[in-house]
């Protein structure tokens, strides 16, 4: 199974806010540092949606940035990709508007598929972000 960039960068950053002190405080400029020079605009999009999921919280100003809102030892990693991964079809025959696929009503692959995402994801959810996340994950490149 394939995740959307998007998602990759959405764990990455919060394992990076999960490793920050805790109530630290990360700008979206250090957060776009840490992941290699990430586009800002991207990365705040992504932020936008984790917050928006309640799991981070952003302040703007003088001493801004985004904090997690929740802990990690609350988040589970099968349910956070269910949600950040929700829009997204796994095959043409998994869109929610009229499928092209002309195989539909006989197909027993789509079963399959759907039964190994479910697994993939439940297998996740034995694990926290607090699982994925170091103390000595967030400094700056050089």
């Amino acid at each position: 199974m394939r995740l959307l960039a998007s998602t990759d960068y959405a764990l990455r950053v919060l394992m990076l806010l999960a490793s920050a002190p805790d109530d630290a405080r990360v700008s979206v400029d250090r957060l776009a540092r840490a992941l290699g020079g990430l586009s800002r605009n991207h990365l705040h999009k992504i932020v936008q949606e984790l917050t928006a999921l309640g799991i981070t919280r952003t302040a703007r100003g003088t001493g801004g940035g985004v904090t997690l809102a929740v802990s990690p030892q609350t988040v589970r990693l099968g349910s956070l990709l269910r949600q950040l991964e929700a829009d997204q079809p796994m095959v043409e025959c998994f869109r929610p508007d009229d499928s092209a696929c002309p195989m539909l009503p006989a197909c027993r692959l789509r079963t399959m598929l759907g039964a190994a995402r479910d697994r993939f994801y439940e297998s996740l959810d034995a694990f926290t972000l607090a699982d994925c996340a170091s103390r000595e994950t967030l400094t700056d490149p050089p």
